[in-house]
């Protein structure tokens, strides 16, 4: 594992957002003895009225962290910036530039960071100045691409524009499936494919109380199943006198979710339960007012295992399109690391995945032909089931990932001399 070094993460969400790709590799990398700066989300868009409480958070932590240079601690080693710019790809890019972009350089070198690892999730032209400020001739740039970022912005062909021009200056990419490696592959000698991976200790299929082992994975990471017991999470408890089988989904609530396909299935489905774990970001007028659905709301990611062992069958609606067509969903080794049977639309990625560990049930994005999957997945019970799911799972085991990606980052610093 990569040790001992200065890494800053520009990230795309905010630290207390999902628990996605960031935040998991950002506290591996920091408990592995690293200096971590996490530079929280600086946007792909303007903001919407939608995104108004995110927004005051940001406003918030930036008011709070003006007495400590513009940073605070999260965990041993692991510092999260809120840095306060302009939307990207506008007039204001000059500004965002001379006066609130040095504001996170100045962050970094308050806490004496050098050489840094600089990892970008963002290709947009405000990431770019500041990778372009931070840069040095011994810094390592990585860019990893985990979306088609360019289908989520009115400003596509600025974000391509960029996002070329960053590939082509990385010294190292990453790419979270076969598909979004294509374009980088053109441009870079350097790329990798680094798919969402998961925490096996804490998606097991047993609770705590149930197995043995401490509160450390091991690893030196933190062990994320040491969340709250059955009774102690209400929602937990709602869930438990719901009638069964219980078809489940774990992740945000967007557009990219079938909503005309969920709603056709709860329909022709009236005895079986429909639970959504995760923040809603669009209204669901189809769903919200039929009584065999349920949503529960964004939960800490500590919990999310205790509500997927409740499900009978964990899918993943997405509609497929231009920008789900480079998708590989995090939530899918998640479900399977605790043993559940699953259903996806066919996405690209998915459908590969399956081709090589033969676990999942794929279907169209028609009612009948998905509730027909879903049926299938639950006559598929069983321990010699489970543990062929949570197999497939662990070649995406989190440490082995991250290990094998710190050689890429050990390789790249030794041909900058350090």
């Amino acid at each position: 594992m990569l040790r001992d070094r200065n890494i800053i993460c520009i990230s795309g969400i905010e630290w207390d957002f999902n628990w996605q790709s960031p935040q998991e590799i950002c506290s591996r990398l920091a408990a592995a003895g690293n200096q971590v700066l996490f530079v929280e989300n600086m946007g792909i868009r303007s903001p919407k009225l939608r995104d108004a409480s995110r927004v005051w958070k940001r406003l918030r932590n930036w008011a709070q962290m003006l007495s400590t240079g513009g940073v605070r601690q999260v965990r041993q080693g692991l510092y999260v910036c809120s840095p306060l710019v302009l939307p990207p790809f506008g007039a204001m890019r000059r500004l965002n530039a001379r006066v609130l972009l040095p504001r996170v350089v100045n962050a970094a070198r308050g806490l004496k960071m050098t050489d840094e690892l600089i990892l970008t999730y963002l290709p947009t032209d405000t990431a770019l100045d500041l990778v372009n400020q931070l840069r040095t001739p011994r810094n390592v740039v990585v860019y990893y691409r985990m979306d088609n970022l360019a289908a989520l912005t009115p400003h596509a062909e600025e974000l391509r524009r960029t996002e070329r021009e960053l590939i082509r200056t990385s010294d190292l990419v990453l790419a979270n499936s076969l598909e979004l490696a294509r374009l980088p592959l053109t441009m870079n000698s350097n790329v990798h494919v680094f798919p969402p991976s998961v925490n096996l200790d804490a998606f097991s299929p047993q609770s705590r109380a149930t197995r043995e082992g401490s509160s450390d994975n091991g690893h030196g990471a933190p062990d994320e199943d040491a969340g709250p017991t059955y009774e102690e999470h209400e929602s937990i408890g709602r869930i438990k006198g719901l009638a069964h089988p219980m078809i489940g989904y774990v992740g945000a609530i967007t557009n990219h979710i079938n909503h005309d396909l969920l709603a056709a299935m709860a329909r022709l489905r009236p005895l079986w339960s429909w639970v959504f774990v995760g923040p809603r970001h669009v209204s669901l007028r189809c769903l919200k007012d039929l009584p065999n659905v349920h949503f529960l709301g964004q939960q800490p990611h500590p919990s999310l295992v205790n509500f997927i062992r409740e499900f009978d069958v964990c899918i993943i609606p997405y509609q497929i399109n231009s920008y789900t067509a480079t998708v590989f969903p995090t939530k899918l080794n998640e479900y399977l690391a605790v043993g559940k049977p699953v259903v996806s639309t066919n996405l690209p990625a998915v459908c590969k995945f399956n081709e090589q560990h033969k676990v999942l049930a794929i279907s169209d994005e028609l009612p009948d032909n998905f509730l027909r999957a879903v049926e299938s997945a639950l006559s598929e019970a069983g321990e010699p089931a489970s543990a062929r799911r949570r197999a497939a799972a662990a070649h995406g085991d989190w440490q082995t990932r991250l290990e094998e990606v710190s050689l890429l980052f050990k390789t790249a610093f030794r041909e900058k001399g350090n």
